[in-house]
């Protein structure tokens, strides 16, 4: 049996696309892996059978260093979340959805602002993102019609399987089309009406580009927090970090619980309020969803 180790850059019914030294395989998949799980995702690292080369053929999964299911991927080094200033206009509720899960599952992320050139210097929007600068978390100012940040960009992809992830009409086909010419990804204008961008990737798939592996994922209007818990939520949330271990109680989720040192930073203005807020909007949402 002749079997050598590949990347999984993208997933279909019936076959996949493997890479190997950047050479594209489309390959079958054997039976067990198509209906057991866990079910092969873009990411993974699997041995191929090239005993028939007209018809390579997937054995086995290798074991990943961590998954995610939306976006469907597999054995991520980091995530920059891709966050538009105005068109659609900013939404720190999604934003801080991303943030949570993310920091759950200990995924390095950095945070890209685009379409900088739509916004001048004294607009309220500016308020919030010195907010998110303020929690550590390398951020990158953007602008594909300005070019600003574009190098620094980068630089950050150089040897890493980065995700990239954010909700439509962001411009994330149209930052790796300008980062890498040869990529000719789709793109769409805004929707108006929705405020948001009609959805122009369709799946995950993995680009070889900028020195790294770059994953274009589908943009979406509703993250859901799944496999996640009440206590993960209140102790994941951005700003909240070392924060919350002052509470009182281990599982405070900082509503109504007494001597919670969430609230207590809130009101002593350490946590920006619209931090909070977006806290209790997305934990009840959370607990609606689960009855």
């Amino acid at each position: 049996m002749h079997l050598q180790q590949a990347m999984v850059i993208n997933v279909a019914n019936n076959f996949v696309d493997v890479a190997i030294n950047q050479i594209i395989h489309r390959c079958l998949i054997r039976g067990n892996l198509k209906f057991n799980k866990p079910k092969i995702l873009v990411g993974d690292y699997v041995e191929v059978n090239f005993s028939d080369p007209n018809y390579p053929l997937v054995e086995k999964i290798l074991p990943r260093i961590n998954e995610l299911y939306r976006p469907s991927i597999a054995n991520v080094d980091q995530v920059l979340i891709v966050s538009a200033l105005v068109q659609p206009a900013f939404s720190s509720f999604l934003l801080n959805k991303l943030l949570t899960i993310f920091n759950f599952y200990h995924l390095a992320m950095i945070l890209v602002f685009t379409k900088t050139d739509l916004v001048t210097k004294d607009h309220e929007v500016w308020t919030k993102i010195e907010s998110y600068q303020d929690l550590g978390i390398k951020t990158i100012l953007l602008s594909n019609v300005t070019k600003q940040g574009l190098q620094e960009l980068k630089q950050v992809f150089i040897n890493k399987l980065s995700l990239l992830t954010g909700t439509s009409g962001v411009g994330k086909s149209t930052t790796l089309n300008s980062l890498d010419k040869d990529l000719k990804l789709w793109t769409q204008n805004i929707s108006a009406a929705l405020n948001r961008g009609k959805h122009t990737t369709t799946k995950s798939r993995l680009y070889f580009c900028l020195g790294g592996i770059i994953a274009d994922t589908p943009g979406f209007s509703v993250f859901q927090l799944q496999g996640l818990t009440n206590v993960d939520i209140a102790t994941n949330f951005p700003s909240f970090n070392n924060i919350w271990q002052k509470c009182k109680f281990r599982t405070c989720l900082h509503q109504q619980e007494s001597e919670c040192a969430i609230k207590l930073a809130v009101k002593n203005r350490v946590i920006p309020t619209f931090f909070y807020e977006d806290y209790c909007k997305i934990l009840g949402e959370f607990q609606h969803t689960k009855k």
